[in-house]
């Protein structure tokens, strides 16, 4: 039981003016005897470690880690993971909804926060916490079960919460997600489906209906309900890159390049998920993909000279060794000391019977290191 005058509360807010705003307002309508304050997510995580919180009010837009990534990390936590949070955000869009309703945000108050509002909030939450509902109650067993492994049990437990609230989607979900661990596809799509019409916005319906087909390999069916899922949730990216990252495994490479190509628009195509889709691609050997994406980073950070190399490493491979050393002649004057650089470079100089250009590179290295090996034998082929 949490007591509402007496509980210990973290307030998160990257703006330090808005925690104390907050703050006031907590005190003057009396709840929470001890505060704990966070200005970015990382920290409220770190907070949470040292201690554990009776209630969170979270901020959603924060920059580096965003109030949804905070609460995904708190309701993966098996420590932390019932804590009681409410959601302090200026969105009201139903993106926002959908995505901190995968993970099951308590409440959340929308911008300017009023004390009214702030107080019919968290005695809502924390009423809620004490005297859980029959239907919250289960599904809170449910989840004990499956931390066990004991799956048919947790089954029972969403049986009883679908009985006690049947007009609700999330108790049919969690039938479909539980039996999807099972293994019982067929089951599992079933009840996802039926989630998924009574809930145009159950994003983690339509995200399990995407797995049970590409695990059925019908790919069509795969990738329109994963793109639906990030239609609707377009800031949980995870599920798109897994989706094309699978298609690549499974060797169907035009798709995989579609779907990574809509998740890179939805995320406004920043420049890490470019390059880990890159570097995913250039051990995959989706050489052709890859290459378009390391010429985009190239192009804007152009003084990066390890995707310098692993560009010309692929151009190589294409027999396009001109365009390489071009490369590989940038990366060695920006990162002077790297000797595989140079090597590298003297290797293409000498596939272009440039044995005088080549020469140079594996004089550097010699003088660097008179034992590499590698380079002495070059050398003697400049000869």
């Amino acid at each position: 039981m949490i007591n509402i005058q007496e509980m210990k509360v973290l307030i998160v807010d990257d703006m330090p003016s808005m925690c104390k705003f907050i703050h006031k307002m907590m005190r003057n309508i009396g709840y929470g005897k001890e505060f704990v304050f966070a200005n970015s997510g990382r920290e409220a995580l770190e907070q949470l470690k040292k201690q554990p919180v009776d209630l969170v009010l979270l901020d959603y837009n924060m920059p580096e880690m965003s109030g949804s990534e905070v609460l995904n990390n708190i309701r993966g936590d098996r420590d932390h993971r019932d804590t009681p949070v409410i959601m302090v955000t200026a969105e009201a869009y139903s993106d926002f909804v959908a995505e901190v309703g995968e993970s099951e945000v308590d409440a959340y108050i929308l911008k300017p926060i009023t004390m009214k509002l702030l107080e019919e909030k968290v005695s809502f939450v924390i009423d809620k916490f004490n005297n859980p509902p029959p239907m919250l109650y289960h599904l809170k067993r449910a989840r004990a079960f499956e931390d066990t492994g004991d799956l048919d049990s947790a089954i029972q437990e969403v049986l009883l919460a679908k009985e006690a609230n049947p007009e609700v989607t999330r108790p049919i979900r969690e039938l479909g997600y539980y039996y999807f661990k099972k293994n019982d596809l067929k089951e599992a799509e079933k009840w996802l489906l039926k989630a998924a019409e009574m809930n145009k916005l159950d994003v983690i319906a339509f995200h399990y209906l995407g797995e049970i087909y590409l695990k059925w390999k019908d790919i069509e069916k795969a990738a329109f309900y994963l793109e639906k899922a990030m239609r609707i949730s377009p800031r949980h990216l995870k599920r798109g890159i897994h989706f094309g990252k699978t298609l690549v495994q499974m060797k169907i490479i035009p798709k995989a390049i579609q779907v990574f190509e809509k998740t890179l628009d939805y995320a406004g195509n920043p420049f890490h998920l470019r390059e880990e889709i890159a570097n995913f691609c250039i051990i995959e050997e989706v050489d052709e993909y890859a290459v378009k994406l390391l010429r985009s980073l190239v192009g804007e950070q152009p003084n990066r000279s390890d995707l310098l190399f692993k560009l010309a490493v692929i151009l190589e491979k294409s027999g396009e060794f001109s365009k390489a050393i071009t490369h590989l002649v940038r990366a060695s004057e920006i990162d002077k000391d790297n000797l595989d650089i140079k090597i590298r470079l003297a290797k293409n100089y000498l596939t272009l019977k440039k044995p005088i250009l080549a020469e140079k590179p594996l004089r550097e290295v010699i003088n660097k290191n008179p034992d590499n090996e590698l380079a002495q034998e070059l050398l003697k082929q400049c000869a």
